[in-house]
């Protein structure tokens, strides 16, 4: 029987710690989710208490799905690769690793996450056509998707799986959930404009 502490190929003990805490932090967001959807059945759409926090927004679910044919073609390449990384990405995470299929799925997300990146560059409709606060998530994006191809070429898995946990989280679920501010499309799409 083999005893021995597993280790990724950069010579390290995998962390618990680190998993434990990856692991809190998607049931922290799953649980969240719950709780709002709960909430917003229980309310029949109604999401006063939210609306109240941000200023008196309305934010009951009346979904415009023509506004994203009305945006500008940069901006539905920005969205719709953004929503295809989020929904691979995830798939990408419970699906089993080091396999021909993980690795080809994982350059298409990669290839989503750049063109993401650099599509947000060309909108600038918000800040009267400077950049806002939120392009800092495309230098982020770009240095975090060559940090996750370059750790997999090297066989550093444990900071491969970190810079994709960064990427996923911090470039696209978080600038993913400003996209969601009053004004914007995706709040626009949702919850009607």
């Amino acid at each position: 029987m083999n005893t021995q502490v597993r280790t990724d190929r950069d010579d390290r003990p995998a962390s618990g710690m680190r998993s434990t805490l990856i692991n809190l932090g998607g049931g922290f967001a799953a649980l969240s989710v719950v709780l709002l959807l709960v909430y917003w059945q229980a309310t029949d759409g109604n999401l006063s208490l939210v609306a109240d926090a941000f200023g008196g927004v309305d934010w009951s679910i009346n979904p415009d799905l023509g506004a994203f044919a009305k945006a500008s073609w940069v901006i539905q390449l920005h969205a719709s690769t953004a929503i295809g990384a989020l929904v691979l990405g995830t798939v990408q995470m419970f699906a089993p690793k080091g396999t021909i299929p993980h690795r080809t799925v994982g350059y298409v997300w990669a290839v989503l996450m750049v063109t993401t990146a650099v599509s947000a560059i060309f909108i600038r409709q918000i800040n009267d056509g400077g950049f806002s606060f939120i392009h800092i998530f495309v230098p982020i994006t770009l240095m975090a998707v060559y940090g996750m191809i370059a750790n997999a070429r090297r066989g550093l898995i444990n900071k491969h799986r970190n810079a994709v946990y960064g990427a996923f989280f911090g470039a696209l679920v978080v600038p993913g959930l400003f996209a969601f501010m009053p004004g914007r499309l995706m709040h626009v799409m949702v919850f009607g404009g």
